[in-house]
């Protein structure tokens, strides 16, 4: 059975696995990204030490690696060039160092479309005409694929749609854009509203755990503000990109029901009735939008980064 190395680059934590055409991981391994400084080199030595471990093994049947890059990369798919939360990866040839490193063939995809290729293919999108998927982590961003190919503006995705204002009193995000959904949305702003709620420091993952299983009020209070600021955003993207079905995936969204519940309500305040008016008098023109979780979890990123990689070996159309 063939396989393919993804790896996902995260602000925060870096994934990676081997994976089977059909989404099966076989092995997978993470290490913490740690790149906002101007030095590349500690990053390359952490997933090289990772990476090196995944590749022996399975050298003979890797079909390449697959990169899902933090932040807008080049046209050459090689480096990322717009980068808020890795900046010491910023202009630097991701690509070519594991090419060099281990002579296989390496694609890189930004990753908001590795996400939205991973959802599609390995989750809940497959089949959808169009199919918007937001990544929802240290940053934030939706991708669309549209009948199966990703919607490409620039930077390797769909624009950068994370920035869109929702709040222009709010402070400034990573990039020193104010108010912008990835400011209040991201891990950032969820820790900033624990600190504003508790009184003290607590991590993103804490709360949005204590969410998800509804134990802490005040977790839960916190997941449905950002819900539906969640809403908003999507509000927002879907008059202009018209999806059929929404997935929320990346770590925010295993906040799960808390979270999905306050952005359905606060989508359909403000876009429900021209959706479903829409879907009701345009003879198919146009659908009414789905909002769910995505199915794949902590390793959407990973798998999405493989696709391109199953593509070109004939294993997945």
């Amino acid at each position: 059975m063939k396989t393919a190395l993804g790896i996902d680059i995260g602000g925060t934590a870096t994934k990676l696995a081997v994976l089977q055409p059909d989404g099966t991981i076989i092995q997978r391994d993470k290490i913490p990204t740690e790149a906002r400084g101007i030095d590349p080199a500690p990053f390359f030595t952490r997933l090289f030490a990772a990476a090196d471990g995944l590749v022996e093994p399975y050298r003979e049947s890797l079909v390449g690696i697959g990169i899902s890059a933090h932040g807008e990369v080049d046209r050459e798919r090689r480096r990322p060039i717009i980068a808020g939360n890795t900046p010491a990866l910023r202009n630097v040839d991701v690509r070519g160092a594991l090419e060099a490193r281990y002579g296989l063939p390496v694609v890189m995809n930004n990753d908001l479309t590795a996400h939205a290729l991973g959802e599609y293919y390995f989750g809940c999108g497959n089949g959808i005409e169009r199919f918007m998927c937001l990544a929802m982590g240290t940053g934030l961003g939706a991708a669309l694929i549209v009948e199966g190919k990703p919607l490409i503006i620039d930077g390797g995705n769909s624009g950068n749609t994370g920035l869109i204002i929702l709040d222009p009193a709010a402070p400034r995000d990573s990039n020193g854009i104010r108010g912008s959904a990835e400011g209040l949305i991201g891990v950032p702003g969820i820790e900033r509203l624990a600190q504003e709620r508790y009184g003290h420091p607590v991590p993103a993952h804490e709360v949005i755990a204590a969410a998800r299983e509804q134990r802490d009020p005040t977790a839960v209070a916190i997941m449905t503000q950002v819900g539906t600021w969640t809403g908003q955003t999507l509000a927002s993207l879907s008059v202009i990109f018209y999806p059929h079905r929404i997935a929320l995936t990346g770590g925010t969204a295993s906040a799960g029901a808390v979270l999905l519940d306050a952005c359905r309500a606060e989508f359909d305040r403000l876009v429900g009735d021209f959706f479903r008016d829409l879907a009701a008098n345009t003879g198919g023109n146009f659908r009414n939008v789905e909002i769910v979780l995505g199915e794949g979890g902590a390793d959407t990123g990973a798998l999405g980064a493989a696709v391109e990689l199953f593509q070109q070996a004939g294993l997945l159309t």
